[in-house]
């Protein structure tokens, strides 16, 4: 986001604060009407995009600059190469003069309920424990072998 983006809210009111629900009620018409401007320029842009950067999300407008939020380093980088067309092919949803790439990863994760570990993978297979087994045996006592030997456990273990 650009720096005058937060210079507008950099003060603090002397009003005291109110319920959303009082906000929501008095602005409902404005709210609706930019989450609709978002999704109409989402659904433009998932239009414009090969099908390798499908998801890349609208993160931010303000004024003639569009952020736009991608999952990863690699797309980032094919989404900046696409930049000068992808300008030409929105003009009709906005003037906008620049493209800003954001890698935002949190909005691409999946919510995973707290308490919960995620394990990856399928485990080690027969030729990676025995692998292991070997490296173990060629190494000195030390806290590489104790790793190592705790990770033969555990997926032996899960083995059988």
């Amino acid at each position: 986001m650009s720096r005058a983006f937060f210079q507008r809210f950099h003060q603090r009111s002397s009003a005291p604060a109110s319920p959303i629900t009082g906000w929501l009620e008095k602005d409902s018409h404005q709210l609706l009407q930019t989450a609709n401007k978002y999704l109409e320029l989402e659904k433009k842009l998932q239009s414009c995009l090969p099908t390798g950067l499908k998801l890349c999300k609208v993160a931010h407008i303000d004024r003639q600059q569009l952020t736009i939020a991608v999952p990863s380093a690699a797309h980032a980088t094919k989404l900046r190469q696409l930049v000068p067309s992808l300008l030409q092919q929105l003009q009709s949803h906005g003037q906008f003069n620049q493209i800003h790439v954001q890698i935002q990863s949190v909005f691409f994760t999946e919510d995973l309920s707290l308490g919960r570990v995620q394990q990856g993978g399928r485990g080690i297979d027969e030729t990676g424990l025995e692998a292991f087994t070997e490296l173990k045996q060629s190494l000195e006592p030390g806290p590489i072998a104790t790793a190592i030997q705790k990770l033969l456990a555990r997926h032996q273990k899960e083995k059988g």
